[in-house]
């Protein structure tokens, strides 16, 4: 998200096999077309823009636990937040360093879940509300999640109020209004960027993506409906006089 700072590290087993290559998936979701290519570059080019969007949705999946209805996103947080702890408990058992976000001494599970959101599903869903508009249900399902873990923070540090300086509360303040603010906002430039009209005629967002570039000689090899016409019925009168010639020699 635009003009905030670098988040803590985010859960590493929670992001396990899909945050490795989270930022690549992110990038290949706005690749512009190439033009002027081969009818065989052309078609390796529609295969690779399929493998593309495959990859971009099988990693929306894996990481899309905060677009869930609230009772099973909150359900699975739990187990990810438990298991968390429990590894950091072990680690602290080997005489290891404790992981970030898995110490239950100083994790907080409300905070964990607004970072994973913020820098990481939500950034992806805005990349593929533009390309598939009908994935509105995932974005509206992970707003409305981040604002109860919001309000849960928020309750949580009304409960402490007391521990903080004026000075650091009023610090804190700014920094979840900014953090509100920008993250509202890459949510209704996505919305606006897949909503907007679009001239009559021209392609939706995934037909952009599959659009194949139409060879420049390619047109004027294609024969013309009419000249194919006129073609078919030379090769049909050729037809008829080979067999009028081997009737005759026949007889």
């Amino acid at each position: 998200i635009p003009s905030l700072s670098p988040p803590p590290p985010p859960p590493s087993s929670q992001l396990s096999s899909s945050n490795r290559h989270h930022h690549h998936h992110r990038r290949r979701t706005t690749t512009t077309p190439t033009t002027s290519v081969s009818s065989k570059a052309r078609t390796k080019m529609y295969q690779a823009r399929r493998r593309v969007l495959l990859n971009v949705v099988l990693h929306a999946c894996d990481i899309s636990n905060p677009c869930k209805r609230w009772t099973l996103s909150h359900e699975w947080s739990n187990r990810i937040s438990k298991e968390f702890f429990n590894q950091g408990d072990r680690e602290r058992e080997e005489g290891l360093p404790v992981s970030p976000n898995m110490d239950k001494a100083t994790a907080d599970q409300c905070d964990t879940s607004i970072n994973f959101i913020d820098f990481i599903v939500g950034p992806m869903f805005a990349a593929v509300r533009r390309l598939l508009p009908k994935t509105e249900i995932c974005v509206s399902g992970l707003q409305s999640n981040r604002n109860v873990w919001y309000q849960r923070l928020e309750k949580k540090n009304s409960n402490s109020k007391g521990v903080l300086n004026e000075e650091d509360a009023q610090a804190h303040r700014k920094k979840w209004e900014a953090r509100n603010d920008a993250f509202s906002e890459i949510l209704a430039t996505a919305r606006k960027q897949a909503d907007e009209a679009r001239p009559q005629g021209s392609p939706s967002p995934i037909q952009t993506i599959f659009s194949l570039p139409a060879s420049p000689s390619h047109s004027s090899r294609s024969p013309s409906p009419s000249s194919r016409s006129g073609v078919n019925e030379g090769k049909s009168q050729t037809h008829s006089k080979r067999n009028t010639t081997v009737i005759k020699n026949r007889k």
